[in-house]
C-alpha cells in the first residue's frame, strides 16, 4: 500500500507545500521517516511512543515514510518541522489500517504532537488559502476554519481509532514559525 499527504513548511515567506509520500511492505517490520535528517528519529519515536500508549494493534510490515522539502526552502528549523508531526502520525496510522478514510491524496493536515496525544493545529487564513489553490481537503480540528473543499474532522477520523486532543494554536504569526 502507497500514498500521499500534503502539509506544509512554515518560513518567513510563510507556508510552503510539502509533500510526504509513503508505502508499507511485507518486509522487516519498523517504521522509517526519511527527509529530515536529525529530526527524523525524534518524531519517529514520539510517533511510536503515542501508538504504544494507546495499545493499537500496528501490522508487521515496513513502513516508509518520506518528507519532499525542496532545496530552496533552506535548512531545516525544529520551529518549522515540529507542524509535520500531526500529518506523519496521520501518514503512518493510515498506511496501518487504522483510519477510516479511503485516500489521502488529495488531503492537507498540519500540526505538531505530544507524547500525551495533543495536536496543536497552526491554522490560518494562508494555510487556507494553500487548500484553495491546491484544491485540497483540510483535515482539521478546530473549530471555525472553512476549507473550499471541506474539512474532514480530525476528531472524528481518530475517535474511531484512539483519543487525541485537538487544540488550536491562536500565536502562530503569518509566518507560522514561533
Amino acid at each position: 500500500m502507497e500514498t500521499q499527504l500534503q502539509t506544509c513548511y512554515f518560513t518567513k515567506k510563510g507556508p510552503s507545500l510539502v509533500t510526504l509520500f509513503g508505502y508499507a511492505t511485507k518486509s522487516v517490520p519498523g517504521l522509517e521517516i526519511n527527509g529530515l535528517g536529525k529530526y527524523g528519529k525524534a518524531i519517529k519515536e514520539k510517533i511510536i511512543f503515542v501508538t504504544r500508549t494507546r495499545s493499537l494493534q500496528i501490522p508487521l510490515k515496513r513502513f516508509v515514510l518520506n518528507v519532499e522539502i525542496s532545496d530552496d526552502l533552506g535548512d531545516l528549523e525544529s520551529s518549522s518541522v515540529k507542524w509535520l508531526e500531526y500529518p506523519l502520525l496521520l501518514h503512518y496510522w493510515y498506511l496501518a489500517g487504522l483510519l477510516p478514510i479511503t485516500k489521502l491524496d488529495n488531503c492537507l493536515a498540519v500540526g505538531s504532537l505530544t507524547p500525551s496525544g495533543i495536536v496543536e493545529e497552526p491554522l490560518n487564513d494562508l494555510v487556507m488559502k494553500l487548500c484553495e489553490e491546491f484544491e485540497l481537503h483540510l483535515i482539521a480540528s478546530t473549530g471555525g476554519m472553512n476549507s473550499p473543499l471541506g474539512v474532514i474532522d480530525g476528531k472524528d477520523l481518530f475517535g474511531a481509532v484512539t483519543q487525541l486532543d485537538f487544540r488550536w494554536r491562536e500565536s502562530v504569526p503569518a509566518s507560522g514559525i514561533g
